[in-house]
């Protein structure tokens, strides 16, 4: 498995600073990076979870072979990238949410940028 060839490369710890409809640059933590496999309610009581893969005979399980990252979103958002890069290491970012869980293509390399861990 390998993250999409579009898409930039990261590890859990890393910042991303993501550009917005152009003008607003937001910044997400790479908390993890997962292969994500769908679960399925079985009819039992109490109700058994099952992999969507385990039940499956001719139809490709949802998420097949895609990688997902665990991020927590940080607000403010900034007006361009130099200050979203600068609000890392000054601590002066807030935590908006965390346990968002988002396609690693949804993050393209033409409109984001990857603060490294040890650089943060």
């Amino acid at each position: 498995m390998a993250f999409p060839a579009d898409a930039v490369e990261c590890a859990a710890g890393d910042f991303i600073i993501h550009a917005q409809a152009g003008l607003q640059w937001h910044v997400y933590r790479v908390d993890d990076i997962l292969a994500i496999e769908r679960l399925l309610a079985a009819a039992t009581s109490p109700i058994s979870l099952l992999p969507e893969s385990t039940v499956l005979d001719s139809v490709a399980p949802a998420y097949q072979g895609t990688v997902h990252l665990l991020l927590t979103a940080f607000d403010p958002v900034f007006a361009d990238a130099a200050a979203a890069r600068q609000a890392i290491p000054q601590g002066t970012l807030v935590e908006r949410v965390r346990g968002l869980l988002r396609n690693a293509s949804d993050f393209p390399r033409d409109a984001c940028e990857v603060v490294k861990a040890q650089k943060a």
